[in-house]
């Protein structure tokens, strides 16, 4: 009899080991979605607590839905205190992967043309991973929907996509009846100067805001590059409203370098945007990378230093 009960628990005990791996089984497979941005499709925890983030202009979308990070990259600029807590995980181009994988992240959130070197680190360690193509601005709304679906804030992100999509809106709506005003955007680093074309971050605001590039009359239709080599002569022959210059570099250096080399050479002083103190330098962090959700905010300096208009956000 004793024999025959042992039996019986061994049998209970199988039964219960196996419901068990059933039910993990299942829970593994309910566990998981499939969120979709740009045409790639990622495979992602349901509900991710976890969220590593490579990128500080992915981290601020991410928090403007609410969303919540554990780590964030190292940087000169100022971050909201939320973000400015957050454990750093080196520059943004120099992950420490030690410290990415010691946080244990259920996802990581970065950028492809950056992180994507890390991906078989990541895969390695059963990490599911994002890396995404986050460039122009025309990408904005796109990934707040997508971040908003990861952190299942959906409503949130609406609300969001809404106001901003309110604000450029309102920003296009101040220059609809202004004739449009011919622009050149210059590209300065320390090795010389470049146009920028409609693939560019400003050059792409001008287009949204109306205004003429004449750079575009220099391209073909198949022309995919964000810059072009563009000589002074080029220029001079455009002759456009408005120069914009914007830095690439050690800024105040560049910018130093350029005003020299319009007082050096005469040839500057023919165009019309020198003549008529036109000569607008802009900041990188709203004109050189994507300005993310403050995309409104540099449109209106663009209308603002074009027509001397003033734009209420």
């Amino acid at each position: 009899m004793k024999k025959g009960y042992i039996t019986s628990l061994l049998l209970v005990l199988i039964l219960i080991i196996v419901a068990g791996c059933t039910k993990s089984i299942s829970t593994s497979s309910s566990t998981t979605k499939d969120i979709t941005f740009d045409g790639a499709t990622y495979t992602v925890p349901k509900d991710p607590q976890r969220i590593a983030v490579l990128s500080n202009s992915l981290l601020a979308m991410l928090y403007a839905v609410d969303g919540t990070a554990i780590s964030r990259v190292t940087t000169n600029d100022t971050l909201p205190e939320a973000m400015e807590s957050l454990p750093s995980l080196g520059h943004t181009t120099n992950i420490n992967m030690e410290e990415l994988i010691g946080l244990q992240p259920d996802v990581v959130l970065g950028l492809e043309n950056q992180h994507k070197k890390y991906e078989p680190q990541l895969q390695s360690s059963k990490i599911p991973n994002i890396f995404i193509t986050y460039d122009g601005i025309n990408d904005n709304v796109p990934l707040l929907t997508f971040l908003g679906s990861l952190t299942n804030h959906e409503d949130k992100a609406k609300d969001v996509v809404a106001t901003y999509k309110r604000k450029v809106q309102t920003v296009k709506d101040a220059v609809a009846n202004q004739k449009p005003a011919r622009v050149a955007v210059l590209r300065a680093t320390g090795k010389g100067v470049t146009a920028e074309t409609e693939n560019a971050i400003t050059a792409s605001m001008i287009k949204e805001l109306g205004m003429t590039n004449v750079v575009t009359a220099h391209l073909t239709d198949t022309t995919t590059d964000k810059t072009i080599p563009y000589s002074l002569e080029t220029l001079a022959a455009d002759d456009p409203d408005i120069i914009f210059i914007v830095t690439m570099g050690k800024e105040e250096e560049i910018t130093r370098a350029m005003k020299q080399a319009m007082t050096d050479n005469p040839a500057w002083s023919h165009l019309q945007a020198v003549t008529n103190n036109r000569v607008v330098y802009l900041p990188s962090k709203l004109f050189l990378l994507n300005p993310g959700l403050q995309t409104p905010e540099a449109m209106a300096r663009l209308v603002k230093e074009t027509y001397n208009i003033d734009v209420a956000l």
